[in-house]
């Protein structure tokens, strides 16, 4: 799946803008590999798309991380909880398309609860 492709999906879900997605799924992308172990971190970043790879290969610390993905999105994106949530969600979905269930399973059991709980 293509860069375009995720952020096409992004747009029909939630019908917002190419540039609102963009940042909704920069935002999933780096908060979910910040979180993750090295070995799961390259894995996921390597079947990512070449325009977000980079952002998954962070290595920053976590807790420099405010775990609050919501209010991050809030914030950048001067957009209330529910339309934060959503947009979120439909990140997270499809980025989800790329990877079989297993991995999905193993890069979401290395989320906080916080994180997860958003995502799905």
């Amino acid at each position: 799946m293509t860069y375009r492709d995720l952020i096409h999906r992004i747009t029909d879900a939630v019908k917002i803008d190419d540039d609102s997605s963009q940042d909704a799924l920069e935002l999933v992308v780096e908060n979910v590999a910040a979180h993750l172990s090295d070995q799961t971190r390259r894995t996921f970043a390597a079947a990512l798309p070449g325009e977000l790879q980079s952002a998954a290969q962070m290595v920053l610390p976590a807790s420099h991380l405010d775990e609050d993905i919501v209010g991050q999105l809030m914030d950048l994106e001067d957009v209330d909880e529910r339309g934060a949530r959503a947009r979120l969600q439909a990140a997270w979905q499809a980025i989800c398309d790329i990877f079989d269930s297993r991995e999905v399973n193993d890069i979401t059991a290395e989320l906080p609860q916080q994180v997860a709980a958003v995502l799905e």
